[in-house]
């Protein structure tokens, strides 16, 4: 398994994107690729509804988000929970909802198309096994997305 980390700024807000792999140690340029993606449904999150134009938690839930934790999975949509920066300092830290990120025509490398709620609920990472993870993710930072080779 492989977890990075990197920051960015996202619509003149600071973002962290962590990244968990459980089966694969991608290069730099696949993860610029998802990170592109992730990047466009950032600002898509914060500022629209959804594909079904369900709109994210209210303010003191999930929005505006400053943290994703992303879990690769299908290869048509990256699986994100999301946290406020109020949520991410909680212990342990919290999300407040579940969302599929989509690629155009499920392509990473084509870039960000839309984005559906999947779920409003609150998950706490209390899990050893979760926060092993997120430490792991946090310890492999990758640097800023848009410079160095994060371009």
């Amino acid at each position: 398994m492989a977890s990075a980390s990197l920051d960015a700024t996202i619509g003149g807000a600071n973002a962290t994107l962590l990244v968990v792999y459980p089966n694969s140690t991608p290069t730099d340029e696949e993860l610029t690729a998802e990170l592109k993606v992730i990047q466009g449904w950032f600002s898509e999150f914060n500022n629209n509804g959804d594909i079904n134009g369900k709109l994210p938690p209210n303010s003191t839930e999930s929005f505006p988000a400053t943290v994703l934790l992303a879990t690769p999975g299908e290869r048509v949509h990256i699986t994100g929970r999301v946290s406020t920066a109020a949520a991410w300092e909680l212990s342990p830290r919290t999300n407040n909802c579940c969302v599929h990120i989509y690629a155009q025509n499920d392509t990473l490398k084509d870039g960000f198309d839309s984005w559906l709620l999947k779920n409003k609920s609150t998950s706490k990472l209390s899990s050893p096994a979760v926060q092993a993870k997120v430490a792991a993710a946090l310890a492999n930072h990758r640097g800023v997305l848009g410079q160095g080779n994060l371009v």
